[in-house]
Protein backbone atom coordinates (compact mmCIF):
# COMPACT_ATOMS: atom_id res chain seq x y z
CA UNK A 1 0.00 0.00 0.00
CA UNK A 2 3.04 2.72 0.90
CA UNK A 3 4.38 1.74 -2.51
CA UNK A 4 1.39 3.56 -4.30
CA UNK A 5 0.48 6.32 -1.87
CA UNK A 6 0.34 9.24 -3.90
CA UNK A 7 1.45 11.69 -1.28
CA UNK A 8 4.10 12.23 0.96
CA UNK A 9 5.23 9.01 3.38
CA UNK A 10 5.11 10.09 7.22
CA UNK A 11 8.14 8.69 9.60
CA UNK A 12 6.10 5.69 9.94
CA UNK A 13 6.00 4.49 6.33
CA UNK A 14 9.52 5.69 5.57
CA UNK A 15 10.96 3.48 7.94
CA UNK A 16 8.42 0.78 6.67
CA UNK A 17 9.67 1.61 2.99
CA UNK A 18 13.46 1.60 4.36
CA UNK A 19 13.23 -2.00 6.11
CA UNK A 20 13.53 -3.35 2.19
CA UNK A 21 17.65 -3.60 2.39
CA UNK A 22 17.04 -5.65 5.53
CA UNK A 23 13.93 -7.82 4.26
CA UNK A 24 16.07 -8.55 1.03
CA UNK A 25 18.99 -9.36 3.17
CA UNK A 26 17.55 -11.63 4.99
CA UNK A 27 15.62 -13.53 2.08
CA UNK A 28 19.10 -14.16 0.23
CA UNK A 29 20.71 -15.19 3.18
CA UNK A 30 17.91 -17.80 3.61
CA UNK A 31 18.95 -18.66 0.01
CA UNK A 32 22.12 -19.11 0.54
CA UNK A 33 23.29 -15.67 -1.07
CA UNK A 34 25.06 -14.20 1.43
CA UNK A 35 27.26 -12.04 -0.60
CA UNK A 36 24.70 -10.85 -2.94
CA UNK A 37 22.66 -10.37 0.58
CA UNK A 38 25.05 -7.99 1.67
CA UNK A 39 24.99 -6.06 -1.36
CA UNK A 40 20.92 -6.00 -1.16
CA UNK A 41 21.66 -4.83 3.27
CA UNK A 42 23.84 -1.74 1.60
CA UNK A 43 22.57 -0.77 -1.47
CA UNK A 44 21.03 2.58 0.14
CA UNK A 45 24.27 3.81 2.00
CA UNK A 46 25.56 6.35 1.20
CA UNK A 47 29.41 7.99 0.76
CA UNK A 48 28.76 10.65 3.51
CA UNK A 49 27.57 8.42 6.04
CA UNK A 50 24.12 9.38 5.69
CA UNK A 51 22.45 6.48 4.26
CA UNK A 52 20.27 3.28 6.08
CA UNK A 53 20.27 1.08 7.19
CA UNK A 54 23.86 1.33 8.89
CA UNK A 55 24.99 4.47 8.12
CA UNK A 56 28.06 3.58 6.31
CA UNK A 57 31.01 5.42 4.79
CA UNK A 58 32.70 4.88 1.22
CA UNK A 59 35.31 2.09 2.80
CA UNK A 60 33.01 0.60 4.45
CA UNK A 61 30.30 -0.24 1.61
CA UNK A 62 30.83 -2.84 -0.75
CA UNK A 63 31.51 -2.03 -4.46
CA UNK A 64 28.52 -4.37 -5.24
CA UNK A 65 26.42 -2.08 -3.52
CA UNK A 66 27.17 1.29 -4.83
CA UNK A 67 26.98 0.37 -7.81
CA UNK A 68 23.63 -1.15 -7.23
CA UNK A 69 22.97 2.36 -5.53
CA UNK A 70 23.07 3.93 -8.87
CA UNK A 71 21.42 1.61 -11.11
CA UNK A 72 18.53 1.62 -8.76
CA UNK A 73 18.81 5.32 -8.39
CA UNK A 74 18.99 5.97 -11.96
CA UNK A 75 16.06 3.57 -13.21
CA UNK A 76 13.74 4.58 -10.22
CA UNK A 77 14.42 8.29 -11.47
CA UNK A 78 13.39 7.37 -15.06
CA UNK A 79 10.45 5.02 -14.39
CA UNK A 80 7.31 6.78 -14.39
CA UNK A 81 5.33 6.09 -10.81
CA UNK A 82 1.64 6.60 -8.97
CA UNK A 83 2.90 9.69 -7.52
CA UNK A 84 5.17 11.08 -10.54
CA UNK A 85 6.43 11.01 -13.77
CA UNK A 86 9.74 9.89 -14.68
CA UNK A 87 12.42 12.17 -15.54
CA UNK A 88 14.48 12.10 -18.47
CA UNK A 89 17.90 10.41 -19.17
CA UNK A 90 19.68 13.25 -19.03
CA UNK A 91 18.08 14.73 -15.78
CA UNK A 92 18.71 11.43 -14.11
CA UNK A 93 22.43 11.46 -15.05
CA UNK A 94 22.41 15.41 -13.92
CA UNK A 95 21.24 14.05 -10.79
CA UNK A 96 23.34 11.37 -10.73
CA UNK A 97 26.22 13.68 -11.44
CA UNK A 98 25.04 16.71 -8.14
CA UNK A 99 25.24 13.16 -5.65
CA UNK A 100 28.26 12.11 -6.85
CA UNK A 101 30.51 12.22 -3.92
CA UNK A 102 27.72 12.52 -1.09
CA UNK A 103 24.35 10.67 -1.93
CA UNK A 104 26.37 8.09 -4.63
CA UNK A 105 30.23 6.99 -5.46
CA UNK A 106 31.57 9.12 -7.71
CA UNK A 107 33.82 6.39 -9.45
CA UNK A 108 31.00 3.98 -10.28
CA UNK A 109 28.80 7.11 -11.19
CA UNK A 110 31.81 8.20 -14.17
CA UNK A 111 31.81 4.49 -14.72
CA UNK A 112 27.40 4.55 -14.97
CA UNK A 113 27.97 7.34 -17.24
CA UNK A 114 30.15 6.00 -19.47
CA UNK A 115 28.51 2.76 -20.21
CA UNK A 116 24.85 4.85 -20.54
CA UNK A 117 27.41 6.68 -23.39
CA UNK A 118 28.18 3.67 -24.63
CA UNK A 119 24.66 1.83 -25.35
CA UNK A 120 23.34 5.48 -26.62
CA UNK A 121 25.95 5.62 -29.17
CA UNK A 122 25.28 1.61 -30.32
CA UNK A 123 21.24 2.34 -30.40
CA UNK A 124 21.78 5.08 -33.18
CA UNK A 125 21.01 4.31 -36.59
CA UNK A 126 23.92 4.12 -38.71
Amino acid sequence: VVLHKAGPLDGVERDEVQMHCELGARLLSRAGLEDIASWVLAHHERPDGLGYPGRLTTAEIPLEARILAVADAYAAMVADRVYQAGIGPDEARAELAAGAGTQFDEVVVEAFTRVLDRSELAMQPA
